[in-house]
């Protein structure tokens, strides 16, 4: 009798497995299918009716319409994935300096998702701080002009000395942060509402400038001041695509197409007051959610398509072991990471809060 039970049991074990089979060939031959229907269709007419079933969707809450949306939704993101291949093919497989800077990118990516749990963890901490600050305002004294000339001072006569403090307050801070396990950090982020886990997609911008300089250490590429290095010096260059981030989204490329046609489509659909554009809110466009990220630009009518953060610049060393990144990691808002290679790998050595023009 057991063994009957048994054989029954393994029967519909095997019965389910192979109706799951079946039904997930079934769905693949209706994607791939619906695929083809819809390829002869240009992306800004699939981007339109996506657009179109929203807006009613918005009006009358009807999931019809909705299904209607993410249809031609999904398709667009199907075709931009099969851009992501071929553009991905272009770059040779023995570009180091590609290979490179996708390596460096994990690394920043992975700090990125650090920092924000550190973030959230100290947020009890900074309001009570806070709180602290506003009282000592109060009561502050105004500030005084000789006071600000004195410090200024200071920096000029010995520059060296006040930017070895930053530096060693950047590197604990730094420390401190790439410490915490990618686990925990991931784990922590799951339930917050602004984070690098809330879309599907990373988007990779894949154009940056590099140039090489004679810096033999940290402290001579500290020294290097960006704005003042001129336009014709830099190199453009091509990273490597991600495969995934550190975080396990699925990567897709910005080139100049898609780039074009998203700014095209929101100039067109997005109607918006200066105030409204500039205020920042999670899930700003939910047409988008939870796809990609849209931003807007800090100045201008066009919009950020890309996800933080974007590498925009690498300044190397000769031999390139040791790198100083300009990276924009918010609403042009970012800072300074650097790292060094050893044993082949790239480590996060400091990172600098600041702004990225």
């Amino acid at each position: 009798m057991e063994l009957l039970r048994n054989l029954c049991l393994l029967f519909l074990v095997l019965a389910a497995l192979l109706c799951g089979c079946s039904q997930s060939n079934e769905e693949g031959v209706k994607s791939a299918k619906r695929f083809e229907e819809l390829k002869a269709l240009p992306l800004d007419t699939v981007l339109s009716r996506a657009f179109a079933f929203y807006e009613q969707y918005q009006a009358t809450n009807d999931t019809l319409l909705r299904d209607s949306m993410n249809d031609y939704k999904s398709h667009f993101f199907a075709r931009w994935k099969r851009s992501t291949d071929s553009l991905c093919a272009t770059i040779p497989a023995d570009d180091s300096l590609a290979a490179d800077l996708r390596d460096i990118y994990e690394v920043v990516l992975e700090f990125k998702a650090k920092r924000m749990y550190r973030y959230i963890l100290d947020r009890e901490k900074r309001d009570s701080l806070e709180n602290t600050l506003n009282e000592k305002r109060k009561n502050a004294k105004p500030i005084d002009i000789a006071d600000i000339l004195a410090d200024m001072k200071k920096w000029k006569e010995n520059p060296d000395s006040i930017r070895t403090l930053h530096n060693q307050r950047d590197s604990v801070e730094s420390a401190e942060i790439w410490g915490i396990p990618l686990e925990e950090a991931l784990a922590g982020l799951k339930n917050d509402s602004n984070n690098v886990l809330n879309r599907v997609y990373f988007v990779q911008t894949m154009d940056l400038v590099y140039m090489d300089t004679s810096a033999s250490d940290m402290n001579d590429l500290d020294k290097i001041n960006l704005y003042r290095i001129k336009r014709k010096d830099w190199k453009k260059v091509k990273s490597a695509c991600l495969n995934k981030t550190p975080m396990g989204q699925q990567v897709i490329v910005l080139n100049d197409e898609y780039e074009s046609l998203l700014n095209n489509f929101m100039k067109a659909n997005v109607h918006e007051s200066r105030q409204e554009r500039y205020t920042l809110l999670p899930n700003k466009y939910p047409f988008w959610y939870p796809m990609i990220s849209v931003v807007p630009h800090h100045s201008g009518d066009d919009y950020h398509f890309n996800s933080f953060p974007t590498i925009w610049s690498a300044v190397f060393n000769k031999t390139h072991d040791m790198v100083m990144l300009n990276v924009e990691e918010s609403f042009n808002n970012g800072g300074s990471y650097y790292l060094s290679k050893k044993n082949g790998k790239w480590k996060l050595v400091m990172h600098k809060r600041g702004w990225v023009a």
